[in-house]
């Protein structure tokens, strides 16, 4: 249940508050079923609380942070998150009906089966958010970015997703591509370079045993062109 000493602490100042927080970071604030509507809490530090099944009923927590937080069945309609921190947050099952999430990060959130109906999200992070079964029904999601978001069962019906970002950049994944390739390359020329070392190794051995190749230079010399060594050596240069 709720600690009626945190949730007096919150509701008496967000400064007194954000305060108590930066000294006491190891505490977890316990506010379960507390009731915050209509409060400003506006900039509040709320990471890791506990708010689950809490009511935050057109509470206005802009350029709040509520990382990790626990809001879980919590009903926030009519709330106000613009450019609020809810990355890894669990939402799920949370009622954000009439809610303003726009500009807010919520990557890696869990808002499975969240109620976020006639809702703006307007360049709000999404990414690799789990919204599986959440219902968006006539919200607007212009602009959102939704790379690596499970969508599966999700509800968009009348959502406007103009602009919203699903994949990332071509060039980004190019540029991720050719470093790749470049690793690759770097990896085949090393493991060629141990080849031509054991290769020249080996070589060395069979001359040391028998010293009639030193008496005879033209005869090596026609031994190593058709060695593999020739092979090796042009795919070198070839990655170079």
């Amino acid at each position: 249940m709720v600690n009626q000493q945190h949730l007096n602490r919150l509701i008496k100042s967000v400064d007194t508050w954000n305060q108590w927080r930066n000294e006491n970071p190891e505490i977890i604030p316990e506010l379960k079923k507390a009731n915050l509507s209509q409060l400003n809490l506006q900039g509040a530090n709320l990471d890791y609380a506990n708010l689950e099944q809490a009511i935050l009923v057109n509470t206005n927590l802009s350029h709040g942070s509520l990382k990790k937080a626990n809001l879980s069945y919590a009903n926030l309609a009519d709330v106000i998150c613009f450019k609020t921190r809810l990355s890894e947050a669990n939402l799920s099952h949370a009622i954000l009906i009439n809610s303003d999430l726009s500009k807010a990060n919520l990557e890696k959130a869990n808002l499975s089966q969240a109620y976020i109906l006639d809702s703006y999200l307007v360049d709000t992070h999404l990414g690799q958010a789990n919204v599986k079964g959440c219902d968006f029904r006539r919200s607007y999601l212009t602009g959102a970015i939704l790379i690596g978001t499970n969508l599966q069962e999700a509800n968009l019906s009348e959502a406007d997703l103009t602009g919203s970002i699903f994949y990332a950049h071509k060039s980004h994944i190019l540029e991720q591509s050719k470093d790749e390739t470049v690793i690759n390359q770097k990896f085949l020329c090393y493991t060629s370079l141990l080849k031509v070392e054991d290769l020249v190794n080996s070589l060395q051995q069979k001359i040391a045993l028998n010293s009639s190749y030193l008496d005879n230079l033209s005869s090596l010399e026609r031994i190593w062109q058709r060695s593999q060594l020739e092979s090796i050596y042009q795919k070198i240069n070839s990655l170079i």
